[in-house]
């Protein structure tokens, strides 16, 4: 080997050995993609509108408002915008969890997905979760998010009580 080669191979042997996992030490953790930068702009507080209702039906709207903390990386928290220790409906006392959930961007299109999961209770009784996914486009000055939503309601033993379907406009507001 000449010494041309050698010391090429010596300065590609790092770039090498960190490729490894075994040599870098890298986890199952240390190889998720982190989400592309400009999916990033999505970060910040949002107040949501929605309206859903059963899917495929004609029944009206109903109407859904709640806060939105979008994390960078892709993570976010959803909150019902309701009094914290819950609202009193005619079937009893509703209260529900934080939403927590996660989002993701899609370069290609320069669309986003989003999932979160929030508990449900009745009087103080768990009567199970619902899960909530939305498909948002985010307007060219950033300020707004909108798309067709999808709610599902789970009973405590996973089955399906309820699908609704609809539409959310969000609106950044820090």
């Amino acid at each position: 080997m000449n010494i041309r080669a050698t010391l090429l191979a010596l300065a590609l042997a790092p770039l090498c050995l960190a490729a490894n996992p075994v040599v870098a030490g890298e986890t199952d953790a240390s190889r998720i993609r982190p989400p592309h930068p400009a999916g990033n702009r999505i970060a910040g507080v949002w107040l949501t509108h929605a309206e859903v209702r059963p899917c495929g039906s004609t029944v009206p709207f109903q109407e859904v408002r709640n806060t939105l903390l979008f994390n960078a990386g892709g993570t976010w928290v959803d909150m019902p915008r309701f009094p914290p220790g819950g609202a009193d409906i005619p079937t009893g006392h509703y209260e529900r969890s934080h939403g927590l959930g996660t989002w993701s961007y899609n370069r290609n299109t320069g669309r986003y997905v989003a999932d979160v999961r929030f508990d449900q209770f009745l009087d103080g009784v768990y009567t199970g979760y619902t899960r909530i996914h939305r498909d948002l486009q985010m307007s060219h000055d950033g300020d707004l998010i909108s798309g067709p939503v999808r709610a599902t309601g789970y009973a405590p033993n996973d089955t399906v009580l309820v699908e609704l379907c609809g539409t959310g406009v969000s609106t950044r507001d820090l």
